[in-house]
């Protein structure tokens, strides 16, 4: 047999083989996947048990936040109040500028650029007995200034609770294309997303143009949104809650185009004290092949990085690799990160900023508010944003007297809270807090899924990118032999 034809009939045979071994690995997916059912069903069953023990409280903390805002919406209480955002010393008598301001969960924005210290920095609140007490912008500057929640003043904030997850690649079922979640800004009419995760800290290197971007809670698109474009950019990422020891003011983020304009814009935080959390998907007509591919993954894809922190909710019950019981009142929007790079730093500055995001269940804000509002200077309520300048002298004559609010109002307040204090305070006396052996099981289950399931599943998955590789090549070997120049060569 000439040389050209017996590489050609052994390539061939070599097809056949990998053709074979694509066959049995995509077998073994399917039992396997099946075999892990039961612990899929039990999984599922406890998770779906601990998550409403503690929806049952939330549920509770927002009827209280109802109650309170009735009592905003009923005028008897307002949300607003005086801010100084000037003292003028140098005229006689001192002259205060005032800004009618409005309580928000997320933070206040600073006036002046600069340090942490002054009106400008701070949130000064003038009192109507004239008195100016300064609290914190917003987290940041909170814990640079070393207080408690200052910043939530006219609120009550309440944690909720929650299951907190740590998902990684391998855990997922088949199918599943979440590649990580991050927290994310945009402005509205425009296609420009800023990742706000540092490059390197474990999503940035998953990104690829045509993965679709799922905004979470939020109506951001109005449709399926794709990736069309990946650039860097610098931006402060020290108001991020989720984010640790970002130290410089300028951090290198990615920032995504999209095939959509934004509906609406989404800082970071939001006016609420949330964050706008998106989802990075690999777009599923990649992953609904048939035939040799079906199942298949990249030889190389790392089954451990990204690990997505985030918080349970009923449409993703039975998620992770494991969970934990979560009051931390941290934000609830999942982050994806690299554990094999904590404790390194990504900054000039050498902070170890590569630490676990501080991913919670969130806050619950009761609207408490006040009695007395910001008035102008012809005795009417002032709109947000509406600018007074007084003299010092008058500073005490700047608020209204609001009426007493009506027993059917306050009578809500006290019930829902009574109602909400008796469920927490079964909650915590429950197994699910004093006993974690319910936790503990469920994460017992789950190692055993991972361990003799989700992570033989992998390995048949890549062993299938690997073989689908081999065909390829093989394909485009056995083409070339075939080319009767190249046969005439290697047969001389």
């Amino acid at each position: 047999m000439a040389l050209a034809s017996k590489l050609f009939s052994q390539a061939g045979e070599d097809l056949q083989q990998a053709l074979q071994s694509i066959d049995d690995l995509q077998s073994r997916v399917v039992i396997v996947d099946n075999d892990k059912l039961p612990y899929d069903q039990a999984i599922y069953k406890l998770d779906e048990n601990l998550l409403d023990q503690c929806d049952v409280v939330n549920e509770t903390f927002n009827d209280v936040e109802t109650a309170y805002n009735d009592r905003i919406v009923g005028v008897c209480r307002t949300d607003m109040f005086w801010r100084v955002t000037a003292i003028n010393t140098l005229v006689t008598p001192t002259e205060y500028s005032l800004k009618c301001t409005k309580l928000t969960a997320g933070g206040y924005p600073l006036l002046t650029k600069g340090g942490v210290v002054g009106l400008g920095s701070t949130v000064s609140f003038l009192h109507p007995n004239g008195s100016v007490t300064n609290f914190p912008c917003n987290d940041r500057i909170q814990e640079i200034l070393g207080v408690g929640f200052g910043y939530t003043f006219g609120f009550d904030p309440r944690n909720y609770y929650g299951l907190k997850y740590y998902n990684e690649p391998y855990s997922d079922d088949i199918g599943d294309t979440l590649v990580g979640g991050f927290i994310g800004t945009i402005t509205q009419g425009q296609s420009t997303l800023t990742v706000m995760n540092p490059v390197g800290a474990g999503l940035s290197e998953y990104l690829a143009i045509g993965q679709i971007i799922e905004p979470k809670n939020l109506d951001v698109f109005s449709g399926t949104t794709k990736i069309t474009g990946i650039t860097t950019g610098f931006t402060d990422l020290r108001d991020i809650e989720s984010l640790v020891g970002i130290a410089e003011t300028l951090s290198k983020v990615n920032i995504l185009t999209v095939d959509s304009v934004a509906l609406r814009s989404v800082k970071a935080p939001l006016d609420n004290g949330t964050y706008g959390s998106f989802d990075v998907l690999d777009d599923p007509a990649n992953f609904a092949n048939s035939g040799r591919e079906k199942y298949s993954l990249p030889k190389d894809k790392d089954p451990f990085v990204p690990q997505t922190v985030g918080i349970m909710q009923t449409a993703n019950i039975g998620v992770g690799v494991s969970i934990a019981l979560d009051n931390s009142g941290f934000p609830s929007a999942s982050m994806a990160w690299n554990p094999d790079l904590e404790g390194y730093s990504l900054e000039p500055s050498g902070v170890p900023i590569i630490e676990p995001p501080k991913v919670g269940s969130g806050k619950c804000f009761w609207r408490v508010g006040f009695d007395k509002f910001p008035k102008t200077a012809g005795g009417g309520r002032a709109a947000e944003d509406a600018t007074r300048t007084v003299e010092v002298d008058d500073i005490t004559n700047v608020y209204g007297n609001l009426s007493a609010c009506s027993a059917a109002l306050e009578t809500a307040i006290t019930d829902a809270i009574g109602v909400s204090s008796t469920k927490e305070t079964t909650l915590i006396g429950s197994n699910l807090i004093n006993n974690p052996s319910l936790v503990e099981g469920v994460n017992s289950m789950r190692g055993e899924r991972n361990e003799h399931y989700s992570l033989p599943i992998w390995g048949f998955r890549v062993g299938i990118g690997a073989q689908n590789e081999i065909v390829d090549r093989l394909q485009i070997l056995q083409r070339h032999l075939d080319d009767l120049t190249i046969r005439n060569v290697i047969d001389a």
